[in-house]
Parts: structure tokens; C-alpha cells; sequence
């Protein structure tokens, strides 16, 4: 052998990988802009539900900053917009 490990000695590739819901979470707020802490602390603090509804209303709020909208949104616990559709 050429000191090589064949493709499924080495594991799953990171887009392989399935993430758990709680980093799925981060990893959805982080490519919104929240910083890393920011992200993991709310998705510690405030149960998942809450955080993904959030994060599925955003696209129906006027977000300039949709890292900032996101965290107020969780924190402040915001009301579904009247034109979302859905739940």
C-alpha cells in the first residue's frame, strides 16, 4: 500500500456529516451573520422550536440586518408576521 487509506477508512466528508438539530441551528445563524457565541448562546438558551420558528419568518420580515433582526426576534420572542404563510 502507498500509506493512502482507501475513501471509506477515512469517514464520512464534512458534507456528509449529519448535523444535529441544536448545530444545525447554529450553523444557520452563523450564515446569517450572528457571531458564533451569539449563536450557540441562543440556541442553548431558548428552546429549538422557538429559534427555528424564527429563523422561518425571517425571510417574510424587512431585515436590513438580518443578524440583528434574527437575535431580537429570539430574544423578544417576535409575533408571526400577518403575511406569513403557514403555521
Amino acid at each position: 500500500m502507498n500509506g493512502r487509506r482507501s475513501r471509506g477508512a477515512l469517514g464520512p466528508t464534512p458534507d456528509e456529516v449529519t448535523l444535529s438539530e441544536r448545530d444545525q441551528l447554529v450553523l444557520d445563524l452563523v450564515e446569517l451573520g450572528v457571531a458564533l457565541r451569539k449563536a450557540e448562546s441562543l440556541v442553548r438558551r431558548y428552546p429549538a422550536q422557538e429559534v427555528r420558528k424564527q429563523l422561518d419568518w425571517l425571510p417574510f420580515r424587512s431585515a436590513r440586518r438580518p443578524a440583528s433582526m434574527i437575535i431580537a426576534a429570539i430574544e423578544n420572542d417576535y409575533d408571526k408576521p400577518a403575511y406569513a404563510n403557514g403555521d
